[in-house]
């Protein structure tokens, strides 16, 4: 009855050991996740403001080229203009 005993500690001993260690795993598991998500978000910020900045160098040159100037107002104004025009067509998939 002693041995029993002895052997079922001893078991409960070894799966409290392996299941700490399947903690410990899954916890370094979970941060790694957690750091190559927020890589990831910062890669998707950079690409973001990136492609931001393209669409505002599409939009001045829109502006620059555009036959009737004066009748759209200030330079400033046709920039924005443009700029709208340009974010929606690359949303909706158009060039």
């Amino acid at each position: 009855m002693e041995i029993a005993s002895l052997v079922v500690g001893l078991i409960s001993l070894i799966l409290a050991i392996y299941s700490i260690r399947v903690s410990k795993l899954n916890a370094k598991k979970q941060q790694e996740f957690e750091e190559q998500m927020e890589q990831k978000r910062k890669q998707e910020r950079i690409l973001e403001e990136r492609q931001e900045q393209l669409d505002w160098k599409e939009a001045e040159r829109r502006a620059h080229n555009n036959p009737f100037p004066i009748t759209e107002g200030s330079f400033e104004k046709r920039v924005e203009n443009a700029y709208k025009e340009v974010r929606s067509e690359r949303i909706l998939g158009r060039k």
